[in-house]
């Protein structure tokens, strides 16, 4: 699969999801390829948010950049009412027709994180998650801003990032990129990654609250589980309330 990733650098990033869906038509739900690494974080980061929420059911969700929909159909096959919003129109195409073959009811909408308004939103979300995607964006604090007003007062946004450390670099970018080849070459950006500390300040400004912050590894070597540690210099996510 690895000589099938195109080269990404130079790319906006949504032109980097149009290219790499345009050049591996099925790479959101591939069993090979650059994201099955996705399906088993969803898997943890659907565990622990659905911890710290106290479920899904009946709530009123935003998923900002969905991508494919990995988070987006796990959270409508529990209960949730779903608003998915990513930039990339073949990547909104394939979450479409994946959710119509899985049977799920989920609004998918174009917009970019930075500017959710253009999505067309109305009212106001119980949760809202930016897994995967707060180290994609153009602007962090024009981003967190547009989550915070469409958040609803005792919400709930869910996040999952990766920190700007030397130890992120090299196993986010260096070695998935140009070494194991599991990602295309350019696909991160590492200036674009976000210590806990910049996140925290930012959700802050925004009435956001951080709960929770805990770090994500895998469970050894060989394996895709993933599991939660003490540990943030590569990985991790964590939880924040709209105080207001």
């Amino acid at each position: 699969m690895s000589d099938q990733l195109p080269r990404l650098d130079g790319l906006s990033e949504a032109e980097k999801y149009e290219r790499l869906v345009e050049r591996v038509p099925g790479v959101w739900w591939s069993a090979a390829g650059p994201f099955p690494g996705l399906h088993e974080l969803n898997a943890l980061r659907v565990e622990y948010f659905r911890h710290v929420f106290g479920g899904f059911g009946r709530k009123r969700v935003l998923d900002v950049g969905c991508g494919g929909g990995i988070l987006a159909e796990t959270l409508a096959a529990e209960g949730a009412t779903v608003t998915g919003v990513d930039p990339s129109e073949r990547s909104l195409a394939a979450a479409r027709e994946h959710a119509r073959r899985a049977g799920l009811t989920i609004d998918y909408r174009r917009g970019t994180a930075e500017d959710l308004s253009g999505a067309g939103l109305e009212g106001t979300f119980d949760l809202v998650f930016a897994v995967d995607v707060l180290e994609h964006v153009d602007d962090l604090e024009r981003t967190i801003a547009g989550i915070a007003r469409v958040l609803a007062p005792g919400g709930g946004l869910g996040f999952l990032t990766h920190n700007r450390t030397i130890a992120g670099f090299l196993r986010v970018v260096w070695d998935e990129e140009y070494v194991q080849h599991t990602m295309p070459e350019g696909f991160h950006d590492f200036p674009r990654f976000i210590t806990p500390e910049q996140l925290t300040e930012a959700l802050a400004r925004h009435d956001m609250v951080v709960q929770e912050m805990k770090g994500v590894e895998r469970a050894g070597e060989g394996t895709g589980r993933r599991v939660l540690t003490d540990d943030s210099s590569v990985t991790y996510l964590g939880w924040a309330l709209r105080t207001r």
